[in-house]
């Protein structure tokens, strides 16, 4: 991931600025290589906000060869990869987007909107894996929204405190504060599109502040947001390109080349030591953290919360089974009762609708579904095994025979009148109509982004 992102940053820059490899250099490394990039790969390990902070760069190069020159696939393409990543990063980006175009409306003309409506329709098209399936069980069963956290604002002079001693977690870095600091002494000499992108900063940064009154808006569908500091990965990558192209033209002046490669091999290293010192800060801040040994149950806070963060960790693998054997996270699951959720994740199947009467079950997954073994002592009337049912597009064996599709009133998967011994259920999942509609509507964004934007002209024959 580091090296593509290195590889996407670098392209990113360099399709702007075609002139400027020295810029494009300097962004990709100080861009991918940033602690904010080291916090969302290997403090909280979020795949999808890794590969939205790793493919943003390309979404506003390709807003900026959309508002030059109507040009609209590299939009496309990763606004398709952000969607697929992180639902609230998508928003981010978009409303982004939505005010660079405010700011640029006097650039657009019919040709490059119908353009824009070509770029949104195919990532509507080619992100349909995610919101076809997302649709359709969001709107079979009443979901559990994610946790609502307090909403409270970044306060500025810690985080550009933070940001000076290389000791951040979820905020900009040095590089960044520097590309902002070197703008607003160069600001009359940047181009229109660094000055927009030096003001939206701005905005972004005071938008994640305890400047707005965040907990006005806590009982609002807005507390979806949970953490205002996530609209800090647009400064992050505005300030970082304003160093770059700056840094870059300074570069330039520097009447020597030997004392140009000198400069930039210097930032070089660097920029590589506020990396490895931000890696290392993560590793020292968790090997002091307790390993968990023992399975964990519901409120038993064997997770400290050390800095807002759930201080732990894992060793080997019998501790990661520990940590896995109960997952207090409701979201997006369907609505069920307290006690039922405590039990389930803890992957024990409840026995005639009372959780504190529950036996263990062994799982083990597969393609289709799960497949899961419980050792029955009694004879039991019904079991709540620990899985969910969203539709009726699943199919149940029990020892090897069909099995009718049967749920309780919190939608997980119960097996009735069980005799004593042990039993083998098996889960999977069919929908041939859905696959059906995800692949033709990815193939026809398939087509849309492949097809050329001009046909060749031909010419008749005399």
């Amino acid at each position: 991931m580091t090296f593509l992102g290195l590889w996407v940053s670098y392209a990113a820059y360099h399709s702007v600025r075609k002139a400027d490899s020295v810029g494009a250099y300097i962004f990709a490394i100080a861009y991918e290589l940033s602690g904010l990039n080291i916090t969302y790969n290997f403090l909280s390990a979020d795949i999808g906000i890794s590969f939205t902070y790793l493919i943003l760069p390309l979404a506003f190069a390709g807003y900026y060869h959309w508002v030059t020159a109507g040009k609209f696939r590299m939009l496309a393409t990763a606004m398709t990869i952000i969607c697929l990543s992180h639902v609230l990063n998508t928003l981010i980006t978009v409303l982004a987007l939505v005010i660079f175009l405010i700011v640029d409306i006097k650039k657009v003309h019919r040709q490059k909107l119908l353009n824009l409506g070509k770029a949104v329709g195919i990532t509507v098209l080619l992100s349909s894996s995610f919101w076809v399936p997302a649709l359709h069980f969001g709107t079979s069963i009443k979901m559990t929204k994610p946790f609502a956290f307090p909403l409270n604002g970044i306060n500025l002079l810690q985080y550009t405190t933070a940001a000076l001693s290389n000791n951040i977690t979820y905020g900009f870095t040095i590089v960044a504060l520097l590309g902002f600091v070197l703008a607003a002494i160069r600001y009359r000499h940047l181009s229109r599109f660094s000055k927009e992108i030096f003001w939206v900063g701005i905005g972004f940064v005071i938008l994640s502040s305890s400047l707005i009154p965040w907990h006005l808006f806590q009982n609002t569908s807005l507390n979806l947001l949970q953490f205002p500091w996530r609209f800090l990965i647009l400064p992050q990558l505005g300030f970082t390109y304003l160093f770059s192209s700056i840094g870059s033209a300074l570069l330039k002046r520097v009447p020597k080349r030997t004392y140009q490669l000198g400069i930039l091999s210097i930032l070089t290293l660097v920029v590589l030591g506020l990396s490895l010192n931000s890696q290392a800060g993560r590793v020292n801040f968790e090997r002091k953290s307790p390993e968990i040994k023992a399975d964990l149950y519901p409120d038993s806070n064997q997770m400290p919360l050390v800095q807002g963060i759930f201080w732990y960790r894992v060793t080997n693998l019998r501790q990661y089974r520990h940590m896995m054997t109960y997952l207090p996270v409701t979201d997006y699951l369907p609505k069920m009762s307290d006690d039922m959720f405590k039990t389930l994740p803890m992957q024990r199947a409840i026995q005639d609708n009372n959780p504190a009467v529950n036996i263990p079950v062994l799982s083990k997954s597969h393609s289709k579904g799960k497949k899961m073994t419980v050792d029955i002592g009694t004879p039991i009337k019904s079991l709540a095994l620990p899985f969910v049912i969203y539709d009726r597009h699943y199919t149940v064996t029990l020892d090897g025979k069909r099995y009718p599709v049967k749920v309780n009133q919190n939608h997980v998967l119960t097996i009735n009148h069980l005799s004593v011994g042990e039993h083998t259920i098996r889960v999977s999942y069919h929908n041939d109509g859905l696959t059906a509609i995800i692949c033709g509507l990815t193939l026809l964004g398939l087509m849309a982004i492949l097809l050329p934007q001009k046909w060749p002209k031909t010419t008749k024959r005399q």
